[in-house]
């Protein structure tokens, strides 16, 4: 849904929730879940499920076959482990950007919005204090000397 720019922020569609997601929870399920199938894999193997629970003909036990398609799915177990760490990694690092209203310049700490000053007291515990930086003192200080 786009929402025109004349259009107030707080009518406009909230964010999404942020997402506490790391990558070792990802692959704890995804390994799971792989070693379920390399289980299931040699269970068929040794016991023939296809025939204790399907009825289907039996089957003579081919080790060498289901070692090369276990070295199959342990390779695609890797090579997927290595794309989630990296997507969960991304995603993780782009949420953990500070984010600045765009109209008002207040800071989202802990679901509240705060001004800058309110947010470096609460990250700090110091109260801030106002000055001006050598660059923005040249550039102030420089037409009122060429003026004189």
């Amino acid at each position: 849904m786009n929402t025109p720019l004349s259009q107030a922020p707080s009518q406009a569609q909230a964010p999404p929730p942020k997402q506490s997601v790391y990558w070792q929870k990802a692959l704890l399920w995804q390994s799971l879940g792989f070693l379920i199938i390399v289980v299931l894999t040699w269970s068929d193997a040794l016991f023939d499920l296809a025939h204790a629970i399907f009825g289907l003909p039996h089957r003579e036990e081919d080790l060498n076959r289901t070692m090369i398609t276990t070295v199959v799915i342990v390779f695609l177990w890797m090579l997927s482990a290595y794309k989630v760490y990296r997507v969960v990694s991304r995603l993780s690092y782009l949420e953990s950007f500070l984010h600045v209203c765009a109209w008002c310049r207040r800071i989202e700490y802990k679901d509240r919005w705060l001004s800058l000053e309110a947010h470096f007291t609460e990250k700090t515990g110091r109260s801030p204090s106002h000055g001006i930086c050598p660059e923005c003192s040249e550039k102030m200080l420089r037409p009122v000397l060429t003026k004189s």
